[in-house]
């Protein structure tokens, strides 16, 4: 995983805590785990229609979250390192 992509996980992360939803999030990325990839092609699917709405820089990084378990497990860990600072 490079650098750029562990600053955008850590600044989800961060936006995550701001916001409380540690416990939602860590839940749903449990819960979607086993069909993140196939959600990830889903959301490539969807990329010209969602992009009006959303940066497609961070649509893009969305997806490849979702592509790599690697990833979606060092985001939860992540989210759930800082929900125990608390």
């Amino acid at each position: 995983m490079e650098k750029e992509e562990r600053e955008f996980l850590d600044r989800l992360a961060q936006m995550i805590k701001s916001r409380g939803l540690e416990v939602p999030a860590v839940f749903m990325g449990e819960s979607i785990k086993p069909i993140s990839f196939l959600l990830s092609q889903f959301l490539v699917f969807f990329r010209p229609f969602v992009t009006v709405f959303v940066a497609p820089e961070s649509y893009d990084k969305l997806i490849s979250i979702l592509e790599d378990r690697e990833k979606l497990e060092y985001l939860l860990k992540l989210v759930e390192e800082k929900e125990e600072v608390k």
